[in-house]
């Protein structure tokens, strides 16, 4: 039908809120959903922004109102206390989003209207019968059946969700009755989502017969006794008092008072600084990016003012006393350029000519100076001669802290997040960003208490980090190019033997045709199928499963295992050595939401360690002539932490006594003396107390054992009943960590846990793990991070030459020269054994040798 003019249209606010709640992002997604940083939801709030402001676009109506839910009951409450019974709750998490929604649709200029006592669809035909009284069109935004009964003439249905516009004939197409009709035939056929009985016995076809005959509901019940169907005719008899309740229930109330307004109403621009706000609020990074519009975009790629000369940049240093933001960047032929800022509108940039002019700012203690990404800037500024080891702040390490959460905060993520824009290309403008990050997030870090453990670990350990990168660690390409040819012919000989065993030649590398010879050529049992192909999997857990079955899967995992260790370190790492044979990684100290360090280019972390080929890997990383290494790792120190945070009683006495845990553990899981606990019995004990600080499952523990899952159920109750701290310490985290939105160490770093009240049970026992075990392996992070720079510090004040190279995990690698090894490993393992006071001893296993596996132990000094 043609639309009359002028237009408004009503809103249903409450049906886009859970349509935007309940996408697909939403729904199908284990993350529950968007949510900022600190935990707070944001789901549904993103989707009717989205929503409002497509839709707003496309149809510009010249009025528009959301209308709400009234508080308090309504009559249908009265008179059918079910009436709605049947739904579920308000979910906290959309409960939470309502407030920020009234925000943001004040933001985006769309007036609120509700009225108590009434719920919104009556609100809506209230004010949809004003507004065809003044001479406008209607249309009713909604994907509620119940409102089609106010389509007609002047009044049409949008649903946004099918994308379908009814009038209405749409409406008879769709329903089976006219529009005025609608409320009888609800009063017929019942409603479940609204709990309205109905009639029983009749259903759709039986309702839209009868009001086809005779009309209104009211009507047909005066005509009971014609009704040739014996079950309706019945039912029509026996209920109906119940029958015109139901049609009260559905019938739209326009008794309210509620008033169109049509100025607040009129279609306006959005508040521009107000929703910038609130973008920028709620983290929608590419929405406040894109609000800026261009001339933001071209006012924030102005070009940066650049210094003429060094007395230039000294006469701006003298004006301004305050911070200085500092940015470094690369530029070509092999030079720098330095931008400095104190402020968004006072930003210069020292071209690479003038890049030493700058020394005295950054090597003087003076001054206070920021930077994002602290450790970069004092590689790439020692490059050019530039000596940056003086104390520095650095937004890159607060941003990681305030959200922990996210893996990628450089300057462009970070500005992108915090400040709604991209960083355009140049270090004025990366030393503009950083200014303003420092403004947004020093506050936020006061805020969320994580002062301490910025000032005390994250930033301290940047030039500690940017030294052990610049040693590096040698590396003997001999050993690696001899270990190479014995891979390779290894290789190959477990490829004859398989094609032998196949009887043909393949590509073993290939899913599809492993897969062929596994189960189509040798018959062996296909597992269920994966992923779009559909085809039969051949990961590794599947070719475990059939080791039993044909020698080619155990001899395949063979071959992958070798081929992997060939390709990803021994004939790699030779060509990323310096002249000196040293590998320089490089550490990330963001990379992990517990706080644990990794590292890359090569990544030297994952190193294998327990099989015989990871230990002639490790052999090829060696001391320097006249050096040895020095390996310092913490002992249990997960399950220290957990004793110390649970206050097991247990743990607490296995520790303080210099007992063996899983000795111990076998012995009271399984009630047996610990001198007839076997090592079959102490390698489950193992599995199940490490398993537990990662929230371990039964399904994964009998997995990971080989055992059935009643088994390990059973084995991991009865730890509990004798580790009652432990049990009580998982419940009490959880709940903690489910009220607060975010998990803690024992040094005050926050990890995000936002899925805790998820309906999504995958999505919330994910949580649970992560709320168990981040306050653990968050703790044991920040102690070997404490004990890096305990150690550097102690190194440096004994005056001795020894050098951190490595750290992986809960170990350290130190390189020392001959005459040091008197002094060295008690050194280290003093410092790293005194790094904080726990309820149990925090206790160091050194080991000492020419290479990263030839170290042999060095037997702790009589007490």
């Amino acid at each position: 039908m043609a639309l009359l003019e002028p237009r408004v249209f009503l809103l249903d606010t409450f049906a886009l809120i859970f349509r935007a709640y309940h996408s697909r992002a939403h729904s199908r997604s284990t993350t529950g959903g968007l949510r900022t940083t600190d935990g707070r939801p944001t789901q549904a709030t993103f989707g009717i922004n989205n929503t409002l402001r497509r839709m707003l676009d496309k149809y510009r109506p010249e009025y528009v109102v959301a209308v709400w839910e009234g508080s308090g009951p309504t009559y249908r409450d009265d008179e059918y206390p079910e009436y709605k019974a049947n739904r579920d709750a308000l979910p906290e998490d959309l409960a939470a989003e309502l407030p920020q929604i009234r925000r943001l649709l004040r933001a985006l200029n769309v007036p609120v209207v509700a009225e108590d006592g009434y719920e919104a669809d009556d609100t809506i035909a209230l004010l949809a019968s004003q507004a065809v009284e003044a001479g406008l069109s209607v249309t009713v935004v909604s994907m509620d059946k119940d409102l089609m009964q106010l389509v007609g003439e002047r009044v049409t249905m949008l649903d946004i969700r099918r994308n379908a516009r009814y009038d209405a004939a749409d409406v008879e197409k769709r329903l089976g009755v006219r529009p005025r009709r609608v409320a009888d035939l609800l009063a017929l056929k019942g409603d479940s989502a609204d709990n309205i009985p109905g009639a029983p016995g009749i259903g759709q076809k039986g309702a839209e017969k009868l009001i086809a005959k005779y009309g209104r509901v009211e009507t047909i019940i005066e005509h009971a006794a014609e009704v040739k169907r014996k079950t309706y005719r019945e039912s029509l008899i026996n209920n109906a008092d119940q029958i015109r309740m139901s049609k009260s229930l559905a019938t739209l109330n326009t008794s309210g008072t509620a008033k169109l307004d049509l100025v607040a109403a009129e279609r306006r621009d959005p508040d521009h600084d107000a929703l910038l706000q609130l973008y920028r609020e709620f983290e929608f990074v590419s929405l406040a990016r894109k609000l800026q519009g261009r001339t933001a975009a071209k006012k924030e790629a102005a070009p940066t003012p650049a210094f003429e000369s060094a007395g230039q940049i000294r006469e701006w240093l003298a004006a301004s006393k305050g911070p200085v933001a500092l940015a470094v960047r690369a530029t070509r032929p092999e030079g720098i350029e330095i931008g400095l800022s104190a402020g968004e509108d006072d930003t210069w940039l020292a071209p690479p000519e003038l890049a030493l002019a700058c020394r005295e700012l950054i090597e003087s203690d003076r001054r206070e100076v920021w930077v994002h990404d602290r450790k970069s800037a004092i590689h790439s500024l020692r490059e050019r001669g530039i000596d940056f080891s003086r104390d520095a702040e650095d937004t890159m390490l607060m941003a990681f802290l305030a959200d922990s959460s996210r893996t990628n905060h450089a300057l462009e993520k970070a500005s992108e997040r915090r400040l709604g824009a991209a960083v355009p290309s140049g270090a004025g403008h990366a030393a503009r960003a950083t200014w303003a990050l420092r403004d947004i997030l020093v506050p936020e870090i006061e805020r969320l208490g994580l002062e301490s453990v910025y000032r005390e670990i994250e930033l301290p350990l940047a030039p500690v980090l940017a030294e052990m990168e610049a040693v590096g660690i040698r590396i003997d390409p001999g050993v690696l190019a001899d270990l190479s040819k014995r891979l390779a012919e290894g290789i190959a000989e477990i490829q004859a033997e398989v094609f032998e065993l196949a009887g043909r030649e393949f590509k073993i590398g290939s899913p599809k045709q492993l897969g062929q010879v596994l189960y189509r050529e040798l018959g062996l049992p296909e597992p269920r199928k994966r992923g779009k192909t559909k085809a039969p999997s051949t990961a590794s857990d599947v070719l475990e499963r059939l080791r039993s079955k044909h020698p080619i899967p155990g001899l395949v995992l063979e071959w992958r295992k070798r081929t992997k260790l060939k390709n990803t370190y021994v004939d790699s790492l030779p060509g990323l050595a310096d002249s000196d044979n040293r590998l320089h990684t490089t550490f990330n100290p963001t990379g992990s939401a517990t706080g644990r360090l990794s590292s890359a280019n090569p990544n030297l972390q994952n190193l294998p360690a327990r099989t015989a080929l990871g230990r002639e890997i490790r052999r090829a990383f060696v001391a320097a002539p006249g050096w040895q290494f020095v390996s310092a790792d913490y002992s249990q120190v997960e399950l220290r932490v957990l004793a110390h945070l649970s206050g097991d009683p247990t743990l607490l006495d296995a520790f303080n006594n210099g007992q063996d845990l899983h000795r111990r553990t076998a012995s009271e899981v399984l009630g047996i003396p610990p001198e007839m606990v076997g090592p079959d019995e102490r390698s489950r004990a193992k599995a199940v107390n490490f398993g537990i600080v990662y929230g371990l499952s039964p399904f994964g523990l009998a997995r990971q054992l080989q055992i059935p899952q009643a088994v390990a159920k059973d084995y991991i109750g009865r730890y509990f009943d004798r580790y009652t701290g432990v049990r009580d310490f998982n419940r009490e985290i959880v709940e903690r960590t489910r009220e607060t939105g975010y998990s803690e160490t024992l040094f005050g770093r926050r990890r995000p846990v936002p899925n805790l009240k998820s309906r999504n049970r995958t999505a919330r026992g994910f949580a649970e793990r992560i709320a168990i075990n981040s306050p653990i392996q968050g703790t044991a992070a920040d102690l070997i991070k404490k004990a890096m720079l305990a150690t550097r510090a102690a190194l440096r004040q004994a005056g001795l030459r020894a050098k951190m190279v490595l750290q992986i995990h809960d170990s350290l690698l130190i390189e020392a020269p001959d005459d040091e090894m008197q002094a060295v490993p008690e050194l280290v393992r003093n410092e790293m054994e005194s790094v904080a006071e726990l309820a149990v001893p925090l206790l160091v296993d050194v080991k000492v040798g020419p290479n990263m596996a030839d170290v042999k132990d060095l037997p702790r000094p009589a007490q």
